[in-house]
């Protein structure tokens, strides 16, 4: 079912992660982040792709969102790194800049709980790879942003389902 990454063109290959400690795994992590996200001049259909600014407690010095990005919250509401997740860290930026490809699927949608408002979805659906943003007016500038709230490397069919239900309750599409 699942397409080749090389099949498209313009998407990097998954890092690899083995064979090196946790310490050397996020700091290989990071510096993709620092490069593709922290300094990478990203945008979104015309709008500057950001994120809440704030380092994690006890997360070695890194951004929290940069965690948001590799981890996976567990039932016991622990995170823990997901690597499926964090290998498709490269992927993030050219997956935003290729949302016009045939291949992605990019929407917005009121989420059922008020206070998540209306999020954007960048769905690169033949290898199950999601990224999910939020509009944001700054407060300080009066400018718009588009917030980084999450990714997901897509691993269960009832998550696919959800998300394509979100896709056919979308409020606009962005093509």
């Amino acid at each position: 079912r699942l397409m080749n990454y090389a099949a498209i063109e313009w998407l990097p290959p998954e890092l690899d992660l083995n064979g090196i400690t946790a310490t050397q795994i996020f700091a290989k992590l990071y510096s993709v982040f620092q490069m593709d996200i922290k300094c990478g001049n990203l945008f979104f259909s015309g709008t500057k792709v950001g994120y809440r600014p704030g380092i994690e407690p006890d997360g070695m010095g890194y951004e929290s969102v940069f965690w948001h990005l590799i981890q996976k919250k567990e039932v016991s509401g622990e995170r823990v790194p997901d690597y499926p997740r964090a290998k498709k860290l490269p992927w993030f930026k050219p997956t935003i800049e290729n949302y016009q490809d045939h291949r992605v699927r990019a929407w917005d949608y009121q989420e059922a709980q008020k206070k998540k408002g209306v999020r954007t979805y960048i769905w690169l659906e033949p290898l199950d790879y999601l990224i999910i943003l939020k509009r944001t007016i700054l407060q300080k500038s009066n400018k718009e942003v588009m917030n980084i709230i999450t990714t997901f490397h897509i691993d269960k069919i009832p998550y696919r389902e959800k998300i394509r239900n979100k896709w056919r309750n979308r409020i606009i599409e962005y093509t």
